[in-house]
C-alpha cells in the first residue's frame, strides 16, 4: 500500500512540470532596435535570463517574470552576441526554454575623408553628399568641405531589413599639382650605355616616372637609364599624397653602337706622294691621331695625308686611328698603319745630241732602293717619247716598281735640223659610248701612219685606229711630217651608290627617300619614273608616287643609267569614327583592323564595342595588313567619359520627380525590378522581358523621399538607391 502511495505522488510531480509550446526564435537586428522574446509554456512561474559574451554563466534579468520579454538592444546590458533563455518553475519541476541568440548590427564609423582632386570616388555603403544620396563622385574643390554620411542596409532575422546611420564627417579635396615639363622631348641614346630623363615643375614635392605600360619605374628630377630600346616615358608630380596628371612624355630614340671599321687602306705608300687613308663606313668615319685623342682629324670618308719622304733604307711607320659614327654612337677606335717605302732613286743621263730628223736611243736605266721588278716609260717634249725631235727639248723617264712607288727624272735633248717638214697631219674622232673606244682617222700621210701611247705602237696603213682613252701621239713613218697628239677621254660608266628608305612595299601615308652617291665631276641629269623624268634633285624625299625608278648621269659626252628601284605602296585605311551605343558602350566605326587607346594605354582588343567603365578617354585607329606590312588610319574623335558609370544598370534622373528611365547594359533574357522603402518594405514590382533592355517607369504616387530599386537577373541581384523629390 506504502509503494503505491509513492508512485501516486511521484506522477502527481510530474504532471506539475511546465510544457513549452512555443520557443523563442533567434534574432538578428540592428543596434538599438526593440527585441521582443515570446514563450508558451502551460504551467509555472517564470524568470528570464542571460549570458553576455562576458559572462561565465546565465544571470536572472530584474523584472523580467512573464512569458514575454521586451527591451532595447545594444550598449553594455544587451550587447551583440548574448545569450536568453527563459526559466519556467512548476512546483519542484524547473525547465528552461531553448537559449537563443541575439547578434546586433552595428551602425558604421568613419573618419574624415582625404582625397585627391579628379579621384572618382567610390563607396561602399549608401553615402549622402550634403544629405543627397550619392553612389559614387568625381572629387573636384567645389565640393572640399561637403558632409558625408554612410547608410548600411542589414538583412534581419527571422524577416527584413535595417537602415543604419553613421556618424557625420567632412569631405577634404586636396588640389593636383601641375604636370611637369621636359626641356628635351626626344633623348637619343646608344645602346648598353647610361642616359637620363629630366623633368622640371615638381620641386620641392616628389617626381615620379612612368613607362609606356605605364608601370612606375622611378622617382626624381632626373631619371637616370641604361640604352635597350627605344620607348617613351611621362612623368607626375606627387605631393601630399595626390599625384598629378602625367606630361607630355619624353621619346627615346637608342640606336646599336656601330661595329668598329675595316681598314681599306693600302698596305704601303710611296715616298714623296700625297695619299689617303681609307677604312669601311664611308662618310661616317672620324679619324684620330691618336687612340685616346678627344679631337677628331677629319670627318670625311677618307683621311688625306701630305707627302712624306722617306730617305732612309727602311720602311718608315706611322699610326692613324679611324671609327665608324652613326646616329651618335661611335665604335671603338682601330689603329690604321701607315707604312712609307723609301724613295726610289734614278741615275741620271748626260745629255743627248740629236742631228737631222732622227729619233733617240735610251741606254737601259736601273733604278735604285725600289722593289723589282720595274718598268720605265719614256716620253719627251717631242711628239712621241723618242722623236723625231724638231727643236731642242727634253727627255722625260718615269721608273715604276713592282709596288706602284715612282721616280722620275729630265734630260736634255740638243737638236740640230738638217730638213724641210713635208707632211702636216689632221685628225678627226668618233665616240662609241656602247663599246667605249674611239675611232680616230688621221689624214695628210702617204705612207703608213703611227700612232704611239706611253707603252706601246700601234700602226695603220689606212690611218684609221680603234683606241680606247689615254695619251696618243701620231706621225707619218717617212720622218717629214709634223706630229698630232690626242688625250682621249677613259670611258667608263662613273662608279654610284644606290641608297633607298625602304626594303619592301610601304603604306600610302609614309614618306620614301632615294638618294645617288656620285663623283661630283660626273653631271648629273636627273631622275626617271617609269621611263620619263621626274626630277633633277640627286636625293628625292617625301610622298614619292608609286613607280619604277632610274638615275640617269653623263661624262664625256656618254649618258648612263643606274639600276632600277621599284616604289610599291599601300593604302591607308580611313580613320575610324567612335559613336556612343546606348549607356554603356562606344562604338567604332572602321573596315579596318581596330587599336585601341584607353587612358592613353594601348589595347590588344580588336572588337568594335568597348565598355565606357574601362576608362575615361578612348580613341581608336585602323590598320590593314599586307603580310608583314601594317598601314595604319590616322586617330578617331576622342570620346570623353564625363561621369563614368559603375553600376551595370543605370537609373537617370536621380534626384527625380517621379519619372525614371533605366537602361540595362548586358543582354538579358527575363528579369525583375523591384522597389523599396528604406525600412525594406516592397512597394512595387514590374518584370522585363528580353527585348526591353531600355523602360521607363512611373513613381510619381509614391511620396518624396530616398528608395531602392533592386535589378533581379540570372540569380544576381544588384541595387541602386534614388530620391524622390516633391
Amino acid at each position: 500500500m506504502k509503494t503505491l502511495f509513492f508512485l501516486f505522488l511521484s506522477f502527481l510531480s510530474f504532471a506539475q512540470c511546465a510544457t513549452i509550446s512555443t520557443q523563442p526564435l533567434p534574432q538578428i537586428t540592428c543596434e538599438g532596435d526593440s527585441i521582443r522574446l515570446i514563450v508558451v509554456s502551460s504551467v509555472g512561474t517564470f524568470q528570464w535570463e542571460k549570458r553576455r559574451p562576458t559572462d561565465a554563466k546565465f544571470t536572472s534579468i530584474t523584472n523580467a517574470r512573464a512569458t514575454r520579454y521586451s527591451f532595447l538592444s545594444g550598449g553594455a546590458t544587451h550587447p551583440t552576441g548574448s545569450f536568453y533563455r527563459l526559466k519556467i518553475t512548476s512546483g519542484k519541476c524547473t525547465s528552461y526554454s531553448d537559449s537563443i541568440l541575439v547578434v546586433l548590427r552595428k551602425a558604421p564609423v568613419i573618419s574624415s575623408v582625404t582625397v585627391c582632386e579628379k579621384m572618382l570616388i567610390s563607396f561602399p555603403y549608401t553615402w549622402t553628399l550634403n544629405g543627397v544620396p550619392v553612389d559614387s563622385v568625381l572629387a573636384t574643390p567645389s565640393i572640399s568641405g561637403a558632409k558625408l554620411k554612410a547608410y548600411t542596409r542589414f538583412s534581419t532575422l527571422p524577416i527584413g531589413f535595417c537602415i543604419m546611420a553613421s556618424n557625420e564627417v567632412s569631405l577634404t579635396v586636396t588640389t593636383l599639382p601641375s604636370a611637369p615639363s621636359h626641356a628635351v622631348k626626344l633623348v637619343k641614346a646608344c645602346v648598353g650605355l647610361p642616359f637620363s630623363l629630366n623633368a622640371t615643375g615638381c620641386s620641392p614635392s616628389f617626381t615620379f616616372w612612368y613607362n609606356s605600360d605605364g608601370r612606375k619605374i622611378g622617382e626624381g628630377s632626373r631619371l637616370p637609364l641604361i640604352a635597350s630600346d627605344s620607348s617613351f616615358y611621362r612623368a607626375s608630380c606627387f605631393k601630399s599624397g595626390c599625384e598629378g596628371p602625367l606630361s607630355v612624355g619624353v621619346k627615346t630614340a637608342i640606336y646599336p653602337i656601330a661595329q668598329p671599321p675595316i681598314n681599306m687602306s693600302s698596305s704601303y705608300f710611296c715616298s714623296d706622294v700625297a695619299f689617303s687613308l681609307q677604312a669601311s663606313g664611308g662618310l661616317n668615319n672620324i679619324w684620330y691621331e691618336s687612340e685616346i685623342a678627344k679631337s677628331s682629324l677629319s670627318t670625311a670618308t677618307a683621311l688625306t695625308m701630305k707627302a712624306i719622304r722617306n730617305t732612309s733604307q727602311e720602311d718608315s711607320l706611322l699610326f692613324r686611328f679611324a671609327s665608324v659614327k652613326i646616329n651618335d654612337c661611335e665604335s671603338t677606335r682601330i689603329p690604321i698603319t701607315i707604312r712609307i717605302k723609301p724613295r726610289i732613286l734614278l741615275r741620271p743621263l748626260n745629255p743627248i745630241s740629236l742631228t737631222g730628223e732622227r729619233t733617240i736611243a735610251v741606254p737601259e736605266t736601273l733604278p735604285l732602293n725600289g722593289t723589282p721588278p720595274y718598268q720605265v716609260i719614256h716620253t719627251s717634249s717631242a711628239k712621241s717619247p723618242y722623236g723625231p725631235f724638231s727643236s731642242n727639248g727634253f727627255l722625260y723617264r718615269t721608273a715604276t716598281d713592282s709596288l706602284g712607288c715612282s721616280a722620275k727624272d729630265t734630260t736634255e735633248v740638243n737638236y740640230v735640223r738638217n730638213g724641210p717638214i713635208i707632211h702636216h697631219l689632221t685628225a678627226s674622232s668618233e665616240t662609241n659610248c656602247l663599246t667605249n673606244n674611239y675611232r680616230i682617222r688621221i689624214s695628210g700621210c702617204p705612207l703608213k701612219t703611227s700612232g704611239l701611247s706611253a707603252s706601246k705602237r700601234y700602226e695603220s696603213a689606212i690611218a684609221d685606229f680603234i683606241l680606247t682613252g689615254g695619251y696618243y701621239t701620231f706621225l707619218c713613218n717617212d720622218g717629214e711630217t709634223d706630229t698630232i697628239t690626242l688625250n682621249l677621254p677613259i670611258l667608263k660608266q662613273p662608279s654610284s651608290l644606290l641608297r633607298k628608305s625602304f626594303t619592301g612595299p610601304i603604306c600610302e601615308a609614309d614618306s620614301a627617300s632615294l638618294s645617288l652617291t656620285l663623283d661630283p665631276s660626273v653631271h648629273f641629269v636627273g631622275w626617271e619614273m617609269n621611263g620619263h623624268l621626274f626630277a633633277t634633285e640627286k636625293t628625292m624625299k617625301g610622298q614619292l608616287p608609286s613607280g619604277e625608278y632610274q638615275s640617269v648621269f653623263e661624262e664625256n659626252g656618254c649618258f648612263y643609267r643606274s639600276g632600277k628601284i621599284v616604289l610599291e605602296r599601300k593604302a591607308n585605311p580611313p580613320a575610324p569614327r567612335l559613336e556612343k551605343m546606348g549607356a554603356y558602350f562606344v562604338r567604332s566605326w572602321s573596315p579596318g583592323i581596330l587599336e585601341w587607346l584607353i587612358d592613353q594605354t594601348k589595347s590588344t582588343d580588336t572588337s568594335y564595342f568597348r565598355k565606357i567603365t574601362e576608362g575615361r578617354e578612348f580613341y581608336v585607329r585602323a590598320k590593314w595588313m599586307y603580310k608583314s606590312l601594317a598601314c595604319y588610319s590616322g586617330y578617331s574623335n576622342v570620346y570623353y567619359v564625363d561621369n563614368p558609370a559603375t553600376y551595370e544598370f543605370a537609373v537617370y534622373p536621380n534626384p527625380n520627380q517621379g519619372k525614371l528611365s533605366i537602361e540595362i547594359a548586358y543582354e538579358i533574357a527575363d528579369a525583375e525590378l523591384h522597389l523599396f522603402d528604406l525600412k525594406g518594405k516592397l512597394l512595387e514590382s514590374i518584370e522585363i522581358k528580353s527585348s526591353s533592355r531600355r523602360m521607363d517607369w512611373d513613381i510619381s504616387r509614391f511620396p518624396a523621399g530616398t528608395y531602392v530599386i533592386r535589378l533581379i537577373s540570372d540569380g544576381i541581384s544588384q541595387e541602386k538607391t534614388i530620391r524622390k523629390s516633391l
